[in-house]
């Protein structure tokens, strides 16, 4: 018999006369394989399916955006769009609580009367005890009276924050001629480390901190984002309250991550009457295609789904003056800043102000440099102080050491007294929705629970999910064999194909007793369909049909390259967990329909008994919670070998525990895992 089988099934046998085969452990191969008809890396596959959606989106949003004919349309298409822009920040803080800026040290720099200015380094609370650490660049008076236009910085990826060189740069050019200017440092750069370690050094800096609060912040409906630009509301707060600033000349500048920022308030906060996104602003649907989603500020939920591109964020100021920054060899492409720029602008003309909207490109790599330093700053003193003037950069301009350049003596806000962090404010909302739940859940049927379920992970009625076709592959009549303790099972191969989708395959085994007792159980595993094949062989001798299947984005399609994310719990995939975030899709969600389809596929194969769902693994575990509650009645029963932990414990411990493809946005203002109850035997 063994002579008859494929040279496939060889790997399945423990051949009882071999020690080296008593020592190896069956493997199943490869389903999804140019052999068997599947065309390109299945570790890809998410990647394509996401990428041919957003795609849709985009053409989507060139139709609206072309259908923006008069200053009514235009205003309409402005407020809809803010207004989802701020929900999808998530909840904000209260604006009436005091600043209580502390100036805690002065610095002067450069000659008095040429290029000369003076630096106030401070801290202010944008929330009560949320230190924000800043320097206020202030011109000479001998030279520049106040009151002052003023122009906010706010500073991209640098650890250093404020005291980067480019970042001291901006605001010292602006002061010399003039202009006061404010930099700020965002969380997690400069002074604002929101973990320590024990010997009080920064637990994680930049783009992989921001990631580690951007996971909990998701659960809460909010972003790292969310931090970010209520700091800069209240540095606009800060700024107004002084004396020597004239309140309607306010200005916004930043590069990268500043551009980011930059776009943020500028589109949403109209108190800027002027502003300067650099190195940001392009196309978003093509970056998701090309170097893929940033860090978790620089993605908004749904974004690409409700229809907000880059150039919306200059659109959503239209008429005020704008001008955006690029460079010829960006990895933000120049060539999408400047389709970025020509959007915008035939909004600023239908307004009359088409000079309103400018761009400039400057030579060179990503970042902030000279000419466009200069570039701004003549822009502000154009829009805001009523001076076109060619100013220039002195190559010896007086910038600070960046060791020197600190506004608290221990280079930590977070040691300052009774401070708290971003992950402190996480941890408040997170009891206070606690509460908000316990109200809700204890009013709610399992109906309303369920319909709760499927609107926040996004999973459709089961009537709306496309049906599951199959593929069989190889022969028909597969041989008996016993590849499992002498369990003697018909393993046949199959792929699992939804009928709406040319891209998503989910490539299976089923394993069919020769002593059938009855059930069939749709084996799932977060490491792929064959990485426990010992509980296979449990049901395979209770006498139980088998289907193991490789959910979407797991076992075969689980993508294996490099992780950008830098967070050992997120796993490999984040790009395409935040590609699936800016359509408005949670992996679990996906997930969840992916079991839905797979039972309602096999209740005719079985329609004696409905499947049973043994969920094998932490991963799968969450996406069968959400299957289970959101069609309890399509499942004999659903077992999980490890219950999932809560959301609620990972947002309170203030780190991810979880891979991010298990994360849903906003699921903790309704629902956490413990709501979620399986149906039992």
């Amino acid at each position: 018999m063994r002579k008859s089988l494929p040279l496939f099934f060889a790997f399945l046998f423990l051949l009882s006369d071999s020690v080296l085969a008593q020592e190896a452990k069956p493997q199943l191969p490869p389903l999804l394989t140019a052999e068997n008809g599947y065309s390109g890396k299945p570790t890809e596959m998410m990647q394509r399916f996401l990428l041919a959606e957003t795609a849709e989106k985009q053409k989507q949003w060139t139709n609206r955006y072309e259908t923006l004919k008069t200053v009514e349309d235009i205003t309409a298409y402005q407020n809809e769009r803010r207004e989802y822009l701020k929900q999808m920040l998530g909840k904000t803080f209260n604006r009436n609580t005091p600043l209580n800026p502390q100036v805690l040290k002065t610095f002067d720099k450069g000659t008095p009367g040429k290029d000369a200015y003076k630096v106030e380094m401070l801290v202010f609370e944008s929330v009560p005890k949320f230190y924000v650490s800043a320097a206020v660049f202030i011109p000479d008076e001998t030279k520049f009276k106040p009151p002052y236009p003023a122009v906010l910085v706010v500073c991209g990826h640098s650890n250093t924050g404020k005291a980067f060189d480019l970042y001291q740069r901006v605001p010292a050019l602006a002061a010399t001629n003039g202009l006061l200017a404010m930099s700020i440092d965002p969380i997690d750069q400069g002074e604002r480390s929101q973990r320590l370690t024990e010997d009080g050094k920064p637990a994680a800096q930049g783009v992989a901190a921001h990631n580690v609060i951007g996971a909990g912040s998701i659960l809460l409906g909010r972003n790292a984002a969310t931090f970010e630009y209520w700091d800069m509301v209240r540095a606009i707060d800060y700024l107004q309250s002084r004396a020597d600033v004239v309140k309607e000349k306010i200005g916004v500048t930043g590069t990268s991550g500043g551009g980011t920022q930059t776009s943020y308030l500028m589109s949403l906060d109209d108190r800027i009457a002027a502003a300067v996104p650099s190195c940001y602003l392009c196309n978003l649907f093509s970056i998701v295609g090309g170097i893929g989603p940033q860090d978790a500020e620089q993605n908004i939920f749904g974004q690409l789904a409700f229809g907000i591109d880059h150039a919306d964020y200059a659109i959503l100021r239209a008429p005020k003056p704008t001008l955006l920054e690029t460079t010829t060899k960006d990895f933000f492409p120049a060539a999408d800043a400047w389709a970025a720029f020509r959007n915008a602008q035939r909004i600023f003309d239908r307004f009359g102000f088409a000079d309103r909207a400018a761009i400039i490109e400057t030579d060179g790599e990503h970042g902030w440099h000279k000419n466009m330093r200069v570039a701004a700053v003549r822009w502000f003193l154009r829009w805001l102080a009523n001076r076109d003037e060619a100013i220039t950069e002195a190559d010896d301009m007086p910038v600070f050491p960046a060791e020197e350049f600190k506004a608290t003596e221990t280079g930590e806000v977070l040691k300052l007294p009774e401070a708290r962090s971003a992950f402190d404010l996480n941890r408040d909302y997170n009891e206070e929705l606690l509460q908000q739940r316990k109200t809700k859940n204890e009013k709610r049927t399992k109906e309303e629970l369920a319909a709760v379920v499927r609107k926040v992970a996004g999973i459709r009625l089961l009537a709306d999910i496309p049906l599951y076709a199959e593929t069989a592959l190889g022969d028909k009549e597969q041989p008996v064999s016993e590849p499992f303790t002498g369990v003697a099972a018909k393993i046949e191969r199959h792929i699992l194909l939804p009928s709406n989708s040319a891209q998503i395959r989910l490539p299976a085994f089923s394993f069919e007793p020769m002593e059938k007792s009855g059930g069939v159980v749709l084996y799932l595993n977060g490491e792929g369909k064959g990485a426990n094949l010992d509980k296979i062989t449990e049901f395979l001798k209770a006498g139980k049909t088998v289907w193991a299947v490789d959910l979407r984005g797991l076992g075969e399609t689980q993508y294996v390259g490099p992780q950008y994310y830098q967070h050992k719990q997120f796993g490999t995939d984040g790009t395409d967990y935040y590609r699936a975030y800016l359509l408005g899709k949670s992996y679990a969600g996906m997930r969840a329909e992916d079991i839905l389809a797979a039972a309602r596929f096999l209740s005719p194969k079985y329609p004696e008994q409905k499947p049973e769902v043994f969920a094998d693994g932490e991963t799968v575990a969450v996406a069968a919670l959400h299957a289970a509650v959101a069609e309890p009645a399509l499942f004999s029963r659903v077992k999980l070998e490890q219950q999932p932990r809560s959301w609620y414990d990972a947002v309170k411990a203030g780190d991810s525990f979880y891979p991010i493809t298990n994360i849903v946005h906003g699921a903790l203002l309704e629902y956490d895992l413990p709501d979620l109850q399986v149906p039992e035997e």
